[in-house]
């Protein structure tokens, strides 16, 4: 029972962190609503549009902080709730699918933040946190790939649907367990369905480049 209550405490703070709207804090810091600028997303993209590149680099940082805490958490056996040694449940840091499901709520946070009437970003930059937790392996591919097409054709969207579709293949490629590229594969589509209207403006040649 203690345990549990542990583990639910600890998916609560993987969730709250992710909730954080740092992107929309700052903005209003700034004096700009991000709600009502721009695409209306709350992601590093829109950001950038609004207010420029050092803050939206910023905000990309914060969200992706916001993945790779709880996750490096649950890997390293940080988590301050978890009971080690316990007979009832096996070290969290031997779990992959704790890992992964604290990974998850995180990017779930991101983007169904309670704190924004449950709207939020995309999920790209807190996945790519998460992701650096699991695997920097697969990170640093993942990453220099999309830094590099970004920077040639000044398309975002299309990397982020991409690297989501890359992410599982990598992940398995690796020999990481099971769990991870089932989750990269999951939160790879779930990123994909958020680009949804990005995918119709890019078929349609209206896609907004940076």
């Amino acid at each position: 029972m203690q345990v549990t209550l542990s583990l639910l405490l600890f998916f609560v703070f993987a969730y709250l962190l992710g909730s954080i709207p740092f992107s929309l804090l700052i903005a209003r810091f700034r004096g700009v609503d991000l709600l009502k600028t721009g695409s209306g997303n709350l992601g590093a993209t829109n950001v950038y549009r609004s207010l420029g590149l050092p803050t939206a680099v910023f905000v990309f940082f914060l969200d992706a902080l916001k993945g790779f805490i709880p996750t490096q958490m649950a890997l390293t056996q940080a988590a301050p709730y978890i009971l080690h040694g316990t007979t009832i449940l096996p070290s969290m840091g031997e779990q992959p699918l704790l890992h992964v499901l604290v990974g998850g709520l995180a990017i779930l946070g991101h983007t169904f933040s309670p704190f924004v009437k449950f709207k939020g970003g995309k999920g790209v930059a807190t996945g790519l946190g998460v992701i650096l937790a699991l695997s920097p392996q697969v990170f640093g591919i993942v990453f220099t790939l999309g830094v590099t097409v970004i920077l040639i054709t000044r398309y975002v969207s299309p990397v982020s649907i991409v690297s989501s579709v890359l992410l599982p293949f990598l992940m398995w490629g690796f020999g990481y367990p099971k769990e991870y590229w089932m989750f990269t594969g999951i939160v790879g589509l779930y990123i994909v369905y958020k680009h949804r209207t990005n995918i119709v403006r890019l078929l349609n040649g209206t896609e907004n480049k940076i």
